[in-house]
């Protein structure tokens, strides 16, 4: 089907994949609709954009909104959980003639990421709920398709970056990757897991949309699973040294095992140990065979280069996340046999508040009891301040 001919529907719009899904969209002459609270103030949709500005949670609303339209794709995001599926279902399954849904690589069952999977391969890594989650989404989806006769694709991106995005195992949120440039650049050690062996299948945004809108409106995409990577693979080293030579510094590394890494950072455990920690070895040439643009055109360094330029350019965005600061100090510090790093609060910009300290010695010390003990009672200041408010 022509681009020019296509009108789609986008559930967000404004995240790291999805403006770069938007963009590729309309410079193919795709007509995009996207619902969208209007919250975000890094990425803005572009002006040809139709956009519903509403929660999409609101179902009521959305059903309204969207009465008595229908589309050539719909793609959501927002789902990872089979009680997300059901929802975003009951919303759409009459409203297109595709459902895009966003699954992820991490599905696989690796093992030790000694082999390249295919999208046929055993899926379920059972230490990570994340994967745990994903590919029940997956098995909902299939047993609703057939339900209700319509038509699916399911998309599987791997390790991506873009603007805001430092394609780093494990970072601070989205908008905050500027910490890990203030390190890099400040010569602040950068955790290593494994000495940064693992390799991973990473990709620009703006490559993943070619693969993505190159899905839209295929038949031969219907009711099959892709894996919209890249050709580029690099390891977690490769990545912080490529970052060292755009900043022309050489990047200090401090190494643990994973095993230790994921025990000092027990909300990314399953990550670690699933998939940051392994290789993650991914073949893209099913997408390829029905998409032929598919490929990496914006190799790392290149990529990189715009993540710190954008970074630059924008203030930083949303500046320092002292507690991701602070937590990775304390690592070092705890595993710093040699004490060969003198560790502490440092303010990238010169203007850090009060707050910030606050925030990093936080970290820094989260592991004392007397630390504890005013984290607990700040919390429930905070529960008490936010009743009264309501």
């Amino acid at each position: 089907m022509n681009g020019i001919d296509m009108n789609i529907l986008i559930v967000g719009g404004t995240g790291v994949i999805s403006y770069a899904v938007v963009n590729e969209a309309i410079k193919k002459g795709i007509h995009v609709t996207c619902i969208n609270r209007g919250r975000s103030k890094e990425q803005k949709l572009p002006s040809e954009v139709e956009i519903i500005l509403a929660d999409y949670r609101q179902q009521s609303l959305i059903e309204q909104k969207l009465k008595g339209r229908f589309f050539d794709a719909i793609i959501d995001v927002l789902c990872y959980t089979e009680k997300d599926i059901d929802y975003s279902v009951s919303l759409f399954k009459d409203k297109c003639k595709q459902y895009i849904f966003f699954s992820s690589c991490a599905v696989y069952n690796k093992g030790k990421g000694d082999y390249e999977c295919t999208e046929d391969s055993e899926l379920v890594n059972p230490v990570w709920p994340y994967s745990i989650k994903k590919v029940e989404c997956e098995h909902k989806l299939m047993q609703l398709a057939s339900e209700y006769k319509f038509n699916y694709t399911i998309v599987r991106p791997a390790v991506t970056y873009g603007n805001t995005r430092i394609p780093y195992g494990i970072t601070p949120p989205y908008g905050f990757h500027g910490t890990l440039i203030q390190r890099i650049f400040n010569r602040k050690p950068i955790i290593l897991w494994d000495e940064g062996r693992s390799i991973s299948t990473i990709t620009r945004v703006e490559d993943f949309a070619i693969g993505l809108v190159g899905l839209l409106g295929n038949e031969q995409a219907y009711n099959q699973a892709f894996h919209i990577v890249g050709d580029e693979r690099h390891t977690w080293k490769e990545v912080i040294d490529t970052l060292g030579e755009i900043l022309s510094v050489n990047p200090v590394y401090f190494s643990l095992s994973k095993e230790i890494f994921a025990k000092e950072v027990p909300l990314r455990q399953g990550e670690i140990m699933g998939g940051r920690g392994i290789n993650q070895l991914l073949d893209n040439s099913k997408i390829k065979s029905i998409v032929p643009e598919m490929g990496t055109h914006i190799p790392l360094k290149e990529g990189l280069k715009m993540t710190v330029d954008y970074y630059m350019n924008h203030n930083y965005l949303k500046g320092i996340d002292y507690s991701f600061d602070g937590d990775w100090d304390r690592i070092i510090i705890k595993y710093d046999k040699e004490k060969k790093y003198k560790l502490n609060f440092v303010d990238y910009f010169n203007n850090a508040t009060n707050h910030d300290k606050r925030t990093y010695y936080l970290a820094l010390h989260k592991d004392r009891v007397d630390v504890k003990i005013v984290k607990a009672i700040l919390s429930v200041v905070q529960r008490i301040t936010k009743f009264a408010k309501h």
